[in-house]
């Protein structure tokens, strides 16, 4: 059996190595010698975590610990000096086995340095992005402060509070992309209330939005981009005046409803909605909210689906994972 698992590990393309209960690398396949340079010998008997960059010793440390322990070690990014001493950026998968009689800890990586990087550009250019947006949703606020000054009593002068609310919303969009960003980067869930992230982004939107009830999931920040695109959505596909929001936990999920009194949606297209590109209808955009909707929901390790409303309109139930931490 061991032969078995050698000879397998041998041609597996992505790097592989086994440590003993102090960390000293007992074996390293061939992938591992062509990504980062090193010969067998030259990393043999050595302790892995002196390969790894010093910020990410104390994580590698203790998921090895604790993979040896049996304890379930979630895949986590740490960074991995070549014999060139230029780092890379790996993903660590870790698991244990017994060999002759010893625990050993499996350690399996995947280079991910050209994502890193393309993930760093994207950043960069999405941080150049929301500071020009910004700054144009700046200049178009001062010069409808000055319209406002000007038509206080004009008979059109509801539109341009319309106005204002929508230049709030979006200036309050590009803001929040900002911590998005760096929760995605971070790549860890957190504790949400839901119904906080709920009446803040209904107080950007000129319909009424009751909510009922309470939850707290796990996702992150981004799940404001959930609501704003459901409410956006029945506004101005459905056409719906007002919108209901309830939420209850269900067994290990929050189920949260968003219930549109609308046009609803035509049943030959509910199973399309979701695919990303996907348009219909007079006020078809870009094929994108609901497809980044579904990403999100899915990023959280929950489901959405869509359901008609009675007597008409469109319901969009939202199943996220309840919160069980302390």
């Amino acid at each position: 059996m061991q032969d078995v698992f050698r000879e397998v590990v041998e041609i597996a393309p992505f790097p592989a190595l086994l440590h003993n209960e102090i960390g000293v690398i007992v074996y390293a396949n061939k992938a591992f010698e062509r990504v980062f340079g090193y010969s067998r010998e030259e990393v043999l008997q050595r302790i892995f975590v002196e390969l790894v960059h010093p910020r990410d010793r104390e994580k590698a440390e203790n998921a090895m610990r604790r993979g040896l322990a049996g304890e379930t070690v979630e895949p986590f990014l740490i960074k991995v000096r070549g014999k060139d001493g230029n780092y890379r950026t790996v993903q660590v998968f870790g698991s244990r086995a017994r060999f002759m009689g010893e625990i050993l800890g499996i350690i399996a990586l995947s280079d991910v340095t050209k994502l890193e990087e393309q993930k760093v550009m994207l950043t960069l250019i999405t941080r150049a992005l929301r500071h020009d947006v910004l700054n144009a949703l700046t200049t178009a606020m001062s010069y409808f402060e000055i319209s406002r000054e000007i038509c206080k009593n004009c008979e059109n002068s509801n539109y341009l509070e319309k106005l204002g609310l929508s230049i709030e919303r979006a200036v309050k969009i590009i803001k929040d992309l900002r911590e998005f960003e760096e929760a995605v980067v971070k790549g860890e869930l957190e504790r949400i209330n839901v119904r906080e992230i709920v009446e803040d982004v209904a107080d950007h939107f000129n319909v009424p939005i009751t909510i009922e009830g309470e939850c707290e999931v796990v996702a992150d920040r981004g799940l404001r981009a959930v609501f704003e695109n459901l409410f956006q959505n029945a506004i101005q596909h459905g056409k719906t005046d007002r919108i209901e929001v309830t939420m209850k936990n269900v067994g290990d999920f929050c189920e949260i409803r968003v219930i549109d009194y609308g046009k609803g949606i035509p049943e030959e297209i509910k199973d399309n909605i979701f695919e990303e590109g996907f348009t219909y209808g007079e006020a078809a955009s870009t094929g994108q909210g609901l497809y980044l909707v579904k990403k999100l929901v899915e990023r959280y390790g929950g489901e959405i689906r869509v359901e008609d409303n009675s007597p008409r309109g469109a319901v969009f139930v939202v199943r996220l994972r309840a919160w069980v931490g302390e």
